[in-house]
């Protein structure tokens, strides 16, 4: 997994909005409020959190990108991005866009398009999990094509991972059931 020491933006992306609502702000300071940084223009609403991005040769860095950029950069609606949004309770969805493929599963929320993921960044096993073993798959499979497009293979391995948990969870549960059942027998 490489790393950088701090946030970045893609080489690709424009200017984060963040990043351009302080210097309008400094810039417009008599016309646009009163030019505080910790207080948001309506239209300018648009937070920057932190996502993991994964090319096509498993190399994966951490960005810190506002919801507008991902949106120009991966040609998606607002209401796409939405099911994104940890604040939200969607149930799990798969949306398949002109270039790119939307991606909520479980723990697992990101934008797969043709030669990148970009994964929602959390400290949730399951997304570390995700980063990890799509990483090391790319780079094993480098040299040796499997014959899938990249967007299949990173949507193959969340749905195995998701597939998993769930998986993981029945077997919990069915544990604690045979436990609390063999108690009432004992009563």
């Amino acid at each position: 997994m490489a790393e950088e020491n701090g946030p970045s933006v893609f080489t690709d992306f424009p200017e984060s909005t963040s990043t351009r609502f302080y210097s309008d702000v400094q810039a417009n300071n008599n016309f646009h409020g009163s030019g505080l940084p910790g207080i948001k223009r309506r239209g300018q609403g648009h937070g920057s959190r932190s996502w993991i991005k994964i090319d096509e040769h498993g190399n994966s860095k951490i960005l810190e990108l506002d919801k507008a950029t991902v949106m120009r950069h991966c040609s998606l609606p607002a209401r796409d991005l939405r099911l994104l949004d940890p604040k939200f309770i969607y149930p799990s969805t798969i949306l398949g866009r002109e270039q790119a493929i939307v991606v909520n599963l479980e723990q697992i929320r990101c934008v797969i398009t043709a030669d990148e993921v970009i994964l929602m960044n959390s400290l949730d096993a399951c997304v570390l999990q995700y980063e990890s073993e799509l990483c090391k798959r790319l780079q094993i499979n480098k040299d040796q094509p499997d014959g899938l497009p990249f967007e299949f293979r990173a949507l193959e391995l969340a749905l195995e991972l998701t597939c998993l948990s769930l998986d993981a969870q029945v077997c919990r549960r069915l544990i604690w059931w045979q436990i609390d059942n063999s108690f009432c027998v004992i009563d």
